[in-house]
C-alpha cells in the first residue's frame, strides 16, 4: 500500500497536476498549428506560399530590433509580484507593458508603411509587393503581444486550465481563420487579412477570459480600465533596463543555432546546412514533451523568489535538475535507437545522410531539457549580466575552433567539388561538415548551461543559508 500512496500523493501535487494539464494542452496546440501550417503549403501554391513566407520573413526582421525585452521579463517579473502579494507591483507591470506595446505596435506599423516598400523594392527588382503585405501584417503585433500578456497574468497566477484552455481555443481560431482565407481565396493578401482577423479576435477572447476571472485568485489583478488610466503615471525607464538584459540574453541563445547553421552553409554548403537544420527539427518532437515542464517552472521559480523561499525552492530546484538529467539521458539514448527509423519515416528517405547529424544532436537535446529550467532561476536571482558574459564568451570560445574545423574542411570538400561533383567523398564531406556543426552547437550549449550551473546555484545556496539562520 506504500507504494500506491506514494505515487497517489506524488501525482496530488500542484506543480505535477500543472504540468500534465499544460502538457495535455501543448499536444492539442501542436496538432492545430501543424494542421493550419500544412493547409497553407498545400493550398496556396509555391510561388504564392512564397510570397507569404516572405512577408513573414520582413516582419520578423524588423522585430528583432524589439530590445524591450518585455516579453520575457515580465514572465519572471510578474509572478516574483503575485509570490510576494504586491499589488501596486503588479498594476505597474501590467501599465509598463501595455504601454510599450502601443509605443511599439504603432511604431513598427508606421516604419514597415514607410521603409517596407521601399527596401523590398530595392531587394526584389522594385516589386513593393511583400513589404506593403509586411507592413500590413504588422498591424497583428500588438494585439498578439497584448495577448501573451493575457496568458502570462494567467500563468503567473498557476492558472493552468484556463491557460491550456485559451491557448487552445487560440489554435482552433487561427485553424478556422486560415481554412475560411483559404476557401475564399489562397492567396497572400487573403492569409494577411485571415492573420489580422485572428489576432484580434483572439485578444478579445483573452480580454473577457481576463475580467472573467481576475477576481478569483489568491492575488487579484486589477481590471483593465484601471490598467490603462495608470499607464500615464507609471515610469517604464526600471522595467525597461531589466527587459532589455532578457533581450540581450534570449537574443544572444539564438545566436547559438543560428551562427553554427550559417557557418556550415558557407564552409560545408547548403546540403550541410540542410541537415543541420533537419537535425533541429527532428529535436523538437523529443522537446514537446517536456516544454510543458518548462512553463509550469517559468511560474514556480519567480513566485518562490518573491516569497523568500529560498529553502524549499533550493530543494525541490535540485529534486528537478536531478529528475530531468537521468529522464532525459533515458529518453535521449532511447531516441537516438530509433532516429534511423523516424527519420526517413516523417521526413522521407532523401534525409537518410541526416541520420548522424539527428544522433549527435541528441546531446543538445539533454543539455537543452536540462539546462532550459535555469533560465527563470538566474533572471530571479538577477544575474543576467554574469549569464550574459558566460554566452558571449562560450560563443567566441567554441565558434573559433569549430570555425577552422571547417575552413580545413571546406578545402578538401573544395577539391573534390571541382574533380566530381557526384564524388562519394563530397558527399562524405557534406555530412561531416553538418555533423562538425552539430558538435558546436553541441559544446555552446554544455559549456553555457554549465558554467550557467556554476554561477546560480552557489548563489540559492547562499541565499537558502541565510534564510536558514534568520
Amino acid at each position: 500500500m506504500v507504494a500506491p500512496e506514494r505515487i497517489r500523493a506524488f501525482f496530488n501535487r500542484k506543480f505535477v497536476r500543472d504540468t500534465l494539464i499544460l502538457q495535455v494542452g501543448k499536444v492539442g496546440m501542436t496538432a492545430s498549428t501543424f494542421l493550419s501550417a500544412l493547409l497553407v503549403a498545400r493550398l496556396m501554391g509555391a510561388a504564392d506560399y512564397g510570397i507569404w513566407a516572405l512577408a513573414q520573413s520582413v516582419l520578423s526582421i524588423a522585430l528583432t530590433l524589439n530590445l524591450t525585452g518585455l516579453n520575457t521579463s515580465i514572465s519572471t517579473q510578474l509572478p516574483m509580484a503575485v509570490g510576494a502579494k504586491d499589488e501596486p507591483e503588479i498594476l505597474n507591470l501590467l501599465a509598463v507593458f501595455v504601454k510599450v506595446a502601443l509605443f511599439w505596435g504603432v511604431g513598427v506599423t508606421v516604419v514597415l508603411l514607410v521603409v517596407g516598400p521601399l527596401l523590398t523594392g530595392l531587394a526584389y527588382n522594385g516589386d513593393t509587393h511583400i513589404g506593403l503585405l509586411a507592413a500590413f501584417l504588422s498591424l497583428t503585433v500588438l494585439p498578439d503581444m497584448l495577448y501573451g500578456l493575457i496568458t502570462t497574468t494567467l500563468q503567473s497566477q498557476r492558472a493552468m486550465r484556463r491557460l491550456v484552455i485559451v491557448t487552445n481555443l487560440n489554435q482552433l481560431v487561427l485553424l478556422v481563420c486560415t481554412l475560411v482565407a483559404l476557401l475564399i481565396s489562397a492567396t497572400p493578401e487573403s492569409m494577411v487579412i485571415s492573420r489580422i482577423v485572428y489576432s484580434v479576435s483572439t485578444l478579445l477572447m483573452a480580454l473577457w477570459f481576463y475580467e472573467r476571472y481576475r477576481t478569483e485568485y489568491a492575488v487579484p489583478y486589477p481590471t483593465i480600465r484601471r490598467i490603462i488610466g495608470h499607464i500615464r503615471q507609471v515610469a517604464p525607464r526600471q522595467y525597461l533596463g531589466f527587459g532589455f538584459l532578457n533581450a540581450v540574453d534570449k537574443n544572444i541563445a539564438g545566436l547559438y543555432t543560428e551562427l553554427p547553421l550559417q557557418i556550415v552553409g558557407i564552409y560545408a554548403g547548403k546540403t550541410a546546412a540542410g541537415y543541420l537544420e533537419l537535425g533541429f527539427k527532428a529535436l523538437t518532437i523529443p522537446a514537446t514533451f517536456a516544454s510543458a515542464l518548462f512553463d509550469n517552472i517559468q511560474a514556480v521559480v519567480p513566485q518562490a523568489i518573491g516569497r523568500r523561499d529560498f529553502v524549499t525552492l533550493r530543494r525541490n530546484f535540485l529534486r528537478v535538475l536531478a529528475a530531468l538529467g537521468l529522464g532525459a539521458i533515458a529518453f535521449y539514448a532511447l531516441f537516438v535507437v530509433f532516429v534511423p527509423i523516424i527519420v526517413p519515416l516523417i521526413f522521407s528517405s532523401q534525409w537518410i545522410p541526416a541520420i548522424p547529424v539527428v544522433t549527435v544532436l541528441a546531446v543538445y537535446g539533454v543539455v537543452l531539457a536540462v539546462g532550459g529550467i535555469f533560465g527563470p532561476l538566474y533572471r530571479g536571482l538577477g544575474l543576467m549580466r554574469p549569464i550574459i558574459v558566460i554566452k558571449i564568451v562560450t560563443l567566441v570560445a567554441i565558434l573559433v575552433p569549430g570555425l577552422i574545423l571547417l575552413q580545413q574542411g571546406d578545402a578538401l570538400g573544395g577539391v573534390w567539388e571541382v574533380v566530381d561533383t557526384a564524388s562519394p567523398l563530397l558527399a562524405l564531406h557534406t555530412q561531416s561538415g553538418a555533423v562538425v556543426g552539430a558538435w558546436i552547437v553541441n559544446g555552446l550549449m554544455f559549456i553555457s548551461a554549465l558554467l550557467t550551473a556554476f554561477v546560480a546555484l552557489p548563489v540559492l545556496r547562499r541565499k537558502a543559508q541565510e534564510q536558514q539562520t534568520i
